[in-house]
């Protein structure tokens, strides 16, 4: 993988009045080989083809880099504060031409980043965050769902084998939380294994309140997913807009009472792992593969209505 520094790159690190800047933003973005540094937080800028959003650092500062992938090479285009991210534009082709390559064809630029790095660190170096979530000793994975309550999301995937109906009723706390993200212009979909009593009633329900619920043979994998809306992230004045990202759950929680931690009768011992929201292209296409091959409520009702219940059994595929 070879990196390029665009020309507004270079010019941002040129300009930029704080101290150390330049270092924290080479630090955290290039080796001393002049190779990337890949950090699995990262994640997608939209409006830009390949554009992907690096933090560098939190608090009043708030360091960003926006890079690019094209194919092997990685472009770095901007560095800056959190407003660098604001109303930008896809680069020039010449910008492309003025690139400044990483690499031993290049000693002058290497040896200035190697000059960079091999300074003493002045900065604390925050420890990477704990992604895994437990109902023990405390309910980790409802808080972070419930966290997601006042944020704006795009989609909601929901993919569980079983669920405890009750708590998707609009007066259950969860339940509750989905009707109004719905209200808030949310697309939610439900995936679940077929009801083995074949009692769909309460899916009905859930789908003429606008949640898609399909149906999906054998199915045994849990997820939850909670994906912002990039373009309504500045609009309710929350705290620290910038630092805002989708919420990727999978492991092995149902979306029961005692999986989810829900109720009041004794919890599920569940271990569940955030998934960095640089992988949200993944998850999507397996719930799209989920919802291809799965049945939707009007094949459930016909294949019933008709006796063939146990097809539900087999994948389309």
């Amino acid at each position: 993988m070879s990196v390029f520094l665009l020309p507004h790159f270079v010019v941002d690190l040129q300009t930029r009045a704080e101290a150390h800047f330049a270092k924290r933003v080479l630090n955290r973005t290039i080796l001393r080989t002049g190779a990337f540094r890949e950090d699995s937080d990262d994640h997608r800028y939209h409006g830009i083809t390949g554009a992907w959003i690096r933090y560098v650092s939190g608090g009043k500062s708030a360091y960003r880099v926006i890079y690019i992938r094209s194919g092997s090479n990685v472009y770095l285009y901007r560095a800056g504060g959190h407003d660098i991210e604001d109303r930008l534009d896809t680069p020039k082709p010449r910008a492309y031409d003025a690139a400044i390559p990483l690499s031993p064809d290049n000693p002058r630029v290497t040896k200035d980043i190697d000059r960079y790095l091999a300074a003493p660190a002045q900065t604390t170096v925050e420890p990477p965050p704990n992604r895994f979530l437990r109902n023990s000793p405390n309910p980790d994975i409802s808080r972070a769902i419930f966290s997601r309550r006042n944020l704006p999301h795009r989609d909601i995937w929901l993919v569980a084998p079983f669920i405890t109906p009750q708590q998707l009723l609009p007066t259950a706390k969860f339940g509750g939380m989905l009707f109004d993200q719905v209200d808030d212009g949310a697309s939610i979909m439900l995936i679940t294994a077929p009801p083995k009593n074949q009692n769909i009633t309460w899916l009905e329900q859930l789908e003429e309140r606008n949640i898609s619920v399909y149906f999906y043979p054998r199915l045994h994998s849990k997820l939850y997913c909670f994906v912002l809306d990039e373009n309504r992230r500045y609009d309710r004045g929350l705290p620290n807009p910038e630092k805002l990202s989708s919420f990727l759950l999978i492991g092995s929680a149902n979306m029961t009472s005692a999986g989810l931690a829900l109720g009041t009768e004794k919890w599920n011992e569940e271990l569940c792992y955030a998934v960095p929201d640089s992988e949200i292209d993944h998850i999507e296409t397996y719930v799209t593969d989920l919802v291809t091959r799965g049945y939707g409520l009007t094949e459930v009702r016909a294949l019933r209505a008709r006796g063939h219940w146990k097809r539900l059994e087999n994948d389309k595929w």
